[in-house]
């Protein structure tokens, strides 16, 4: 007997299935269901009529001025000549080629391009912190380069796909190009810009390679496998190893009884926290587009750990920037379930564990050691960016540090940065950056809200709408903590970027 049959076959979850049944007739007849009803039409209704939701919802000329510009048109021409020239060599040899066993098992793994990105992924997820270097991060990406030029060498219907990158994706690592140039110690700038260009060239690979909604599935298969493992390793430092509560990290006078915070392969508990919410969304993603009940369960099973161990982090900045994605998730998967969504949440507060419970309410605490800290950093960062505006200081928490010293009282520690990502980029790179990656993120949001409201590929939608969740949560959580401090977050957030930008793509494709 299979798993469906056990599963059609069972009463507890037959009960269960008839209890929501039962609660979501109730909740349609409901006062509060007409409300939400009424106020959804009122508010349809004037968007039909706002010029911003106009504006938000037609397709943008600057797309199309983009594609066709000369700048587009020759970094197109540019980046694919070298390829071009050796695919010449390449097919003049083919039959030479084409008897080596080597050749054809790299030929073989190529074709299934996303199994490589994807264990890469879970490479860059899983090694411990203390066995991390940020040079492996660049070896990876440098392979995943070198591979994916092979690949377009090697089939024709390959190339580095330039067109469908935003014209302010660009424009932010120019910016960013240009910061690390103009930096007033470039040196100590140097291996920052490194990581910055690692992130880009992930971008790229990523966006050339995805091809179909099978490839992003497959990738996103193995980030979330990659975090379940590191929920495992979690769970293993918690339950066997055991972790001291660090006075560093945890005001321990507000926070009585509270066990150490969990960090599993990230070094510290709040980026692990920024790790989780940014993929947990996916778990949604794959649950909802696999055919396969089996799946679904495991996945749902798989999702369990994870959650338990983003309590553990002890990251309130972590827990908030979650149940915002999880909101946003809601909102644009069903937005009926929302009562149901806060409800629960709030009938689940009395049945955390005290010691989190206890750190939930130190967030209202105004004598919190964190709270005070952050805002401790931020009065002197405010004259400096008074005075580096428009250019910054350079990229880097080297070059911050230097020139934060000058401005932080003698009673302030060491500094390692302003535990804010939007203020820290302005600092960092200047005016340009702040501008070009705030109008960048409001344009790929754009676009992601279109495509979802669209409703033209189920599978697609999914993607974006975890996406655009652990995105959006990530974000929220950049206004208490400088999310990019760590590279390894770095790279993720724009791996998710990648995903976001290539589903995009695809539905455009399929829409062609």
């Amino acid at each position: 007997m299979n798993i469906e049959n056990i599963a059609s076959k069972s009463i507890i979850l037959n009960f269960l299935y008839r209890l929501i049944i039962l609660m979501k007739k109730n909740y349609e007849k409901s006062m509060i269901s007409y409300a939400i009803g009424k106020l959804w039409e009122k508010t349809r209704l004037y968007c039909n009529h706002s010029k911003i939701c106009a504006y938000l919802s037609k397709s943008n000329y600057l797309d199309r001025l983009w594609a066709n510009s000369f700048i587009c048109h020759n970094l197109s021409k540019y980046i694919n000549m070298p390829g071009k020239f050796f695919r010449k060599v390449y097919l003049k040899n083919e039959k030479i080629f084409s008897h080596s066993y080597g050749f054809k098992l790299i030929k073989h793994l190529l074709e299934r391009f996303e199994l490589i990105i994807g264990f890469a992924l879970v490479i860059i997820m899983i090694i411990p912190d203390h066995r991390w270097y940020n040079a492996y991060g660049v070896f990876i990406t440098i392979l995943l380069a070198l591979s994916f030029f092979i690949k377009t060498i090697i089939e024709p219907s390959t190339t580095i796909d330039t067109e469908n990158l935003d014209f302010t994706f660009i424009l932010f690592f120019v910016s960013i190009i240009m910061a690390a140039a103009t930096s007033l110690f470039p040196k100590d700038s140097v291996n920052y810009f490194i990581q910055y260009m690692t992130a880009f060239i992930a971008v790229i690979i990523i966006v050339s390679s995805m091809k179909n909604v099978d490839n992003l599935n497959t990738v996103i298969e193995f980030a979330v496998f990659a975090v379940f493992l590191t929920s495992l390793y979690g769970i293993w430092q918690w339950k066997v190893v055991g972790i001291q509560v660090n006075p560093s990290l945890t005001d321990v006078t507000l926070n009585q009884g509270m066990t150490g915070r969990v960090y599993s392969t990230m070094g510290n508990p709040n980026v692990y926290g920024e790790l989780l919410v940014l993929i947990m969304p996916f778990f949604g993603a794959i649950i909802f587009n696999t055919k396969s009940i089996i799946n679904k369960i495991i996945y749902s099973l798989m999702s369990v750990p994870v959650l338990v161990i983003l309590l553990k982090t002890g990251s309130r900045s972590a827990w908030v920037a979650f149940a915002f994605a999880v909101f946003v998730f809601v909102f644009f998967k069903n937005k009926k379930l929302l009562p149901f969504l806060i409800i629960a949440g709030i009938l689940a507060i009395p049945l955390l564990p005290s010691s989190i419970y206890r750190r939930i309410l130190t967030l209202f605490n105004p004598n919190d050691t964190s709270l005070k800290y952050r805002k401790q950093i931020l009065e002197p960062a405010m004259p400096m960016l008074k005075d580096f505006w428009f250019g910054g200081v350079g990229l880097g928490n080297k070059v911050f540090n230097i020139i934060y010293k000058r401005y932080k009282p003698f009673t302030l520690k060491t500094v390692a940065h302003t535990h804010n990502l939007y203020i820290q980029i302005w600092l960092e790179a200047g005016i340009a950056a702040i501008i070009s990656i705030v109008w960048f993120i409001f344009r790929i949001l754009r676009k992601s809200i279109i495509s979802i409201m669209s409703k033209k590929d189920n599978n697609i939608n999914n993607i974006l709408i975890a996406a655009v969740s652990g995105l959006s949560g990530l974000l929220i959580m950049g206004f208490a903590d400088h999310i990019w401090f760590y590279n390894r977050i770095l790279f993720m957030f724009w791996v998710i970027v990648a995903i976001i930008i290539s589903s995009i793509k695809i539905l455009n494709m399929e829409n062609s």
